[in-house]
């Protein structure tokens, strides 16, 4: 009786064994921590080519949507590509939003994209005291590739874009008033740029 007591106990335990290693709630917890949300990063790149970029990803696994501001007037290749001199620029921004596919999943590794950027420009003109405003339509592609570092990442992508002219004013600034002598050049055209995003998961 003793013996059949002893076995019986035995078998009780291993049962409750081998149903909590089966027991998928850790591994479903587990997973639920290491997923990832989004992201927040900033593009100090920028600086050398169209503006630093400030943005806030949302999505999970292999699909998210970006939005972004990007400070437009800093940038040195913005600069260098649309001044003259003694032309300068006042504030000049840019506000985008993105969609991108990430292969392998987890909001890393390789990636492909898609988006859309509106694009506004001031440039003032001392000599004619006038100022310029623009503004673009930047629909583009990109392609890129995210590494990982826990809750940290890396990511460098590359972007071909055509800016589509929407709008532009000639104004006088102070003690101007030649503004209605000048008319504003609007451009359509393809560009390409880079980006170095370094970021933070959520």
């Amino acid at each position: 009786m003793l013996v059949t007591l002893l076995f019986l106990a035995i078998g009780t335990l291993a049962h409750r064994a081998v149903a909590a290693s089966d027991d998928p709630a850790p591994a479903a917890a587990a997973k639920s921590q290491s997923a990832h949300h989004g992201s927040a990063f900033i593009d100090p790149l920028g600086f050398l080519l169209f503006g630093p970029t400030l943005g806030a990803e949302f999505g999970a696994d292999k699909v998210s949507g970006t939005a972004y501001i990007r400070w437009f007037n800093v940038g040195l290749l913005s600069q260098a590509l649309f001044l003259n001199k003694p032309q300068s620029f006042d504030f000049s921004y840019g506000i985008g939003l993105r969609g991108r596919y990430y292969l392998l999943g987890g909001l890393s590794g390789p990636h492909v994209g898609a988006g859309v950027e509106y694009l506004s420009t001031r440039v003032d003109d001392p000599v004619n005291l006038v100022a310029t405003s623009s503004g673009y339509l930047v629909p583009q592609v990109e392609g890129g590739y995210r590494l990982g570092l826990g809750v940290f990442y890396v990511g460098a992508a590359v972007a071909l874009g055509y800016a589509v002219a929407l709008s532009s004013s000639v104004d006088n600034l102070p003690g101007g008033n030649s503004a209605n002598l000048f008319q504003a050049v609007n451009e359509s055209k393809f560009y390409g740029s880079a980006s170095l995003e370094f970021g933070v998961y959520f």
